[in-house]
């Protein structure tokens, strides 16, 4: 998801950074992103995007501290999991407008039970259910057919889950 929301920004003439620990900075040059640590990525981005799953290390990840990092007047766009971002933090933040705006459609808890931030004038909330339409679900069910028939004719899955993240010319000699 990442990797398409930089083609967009690129699209748009953006400059990119990006934060991933697990990224080389050669596959970040070639997507067109330029890759930083997180505190200059926040220092630095009018935008801030995230889009990684929610592990006991990713949780909070734009927590206090990193929110006091932020370029004044910066939005953020949570897209990937409720938890990543410290909600009471990010509440703070855009009542005394340190964040110009939010948009999500993850929440730590869903359905949420505190609408404050949901219903914040600076907030767009959407449902997160990108994957759940008719269309995306039997797109899935084909994609999933097809790479278990890759698989059965001795070819490398292409779509693995939660693997890790490996170069294209490095995987043609290591792929299983």
């Amino acid at each position: 998801v990442g990797s398409e929301v930089v083609r967009r920004a690129r699209g748009l003439d953006m400059h990119v950074l990006g934060y991933d620990p697990f990224v080389a900075p050669e596959r970040a040059g070639r997507i067109g992103a330029e890759l930083a640590s997180l505190p200059d990525l926040l220092a630095q981005s009018d935008f801030v995007t995230i889009h990684t799953p929610l592990t006991d290390a990713s949780k909070s990840l734009l927590g206090p501290e990193e929110l006091a990092l932020l370029k004044p007047g910066a939005y953020i766009i949570n897209v990937a999991r409720g938890g990543l971002v410290d909600e009471e933090e990010l509440l703070r933040a855009l009542d005394d407008g340190r964040v110009a705006g939010a948009a999500l459609d993850v929440f730590s808890q869903e359905p949420p039970t505190d609408y404050r931030l949901a219903q914040h004038p600076r907030v767009v909330g959407t449902p997160h259910l990108g994957a759940s339409t008719v269309e995306a679900q039997a797109g899935v069910a084909t994609e999933v057919a097809e790479q278990v028939l890759a698989v059965l004719r001795g070819q490398a899955a292409s779509n693995t889950v939660n693997a890790p993240f490996v170069a294209p010319e490095a995987h043609a000699i290591i792929a299983p």
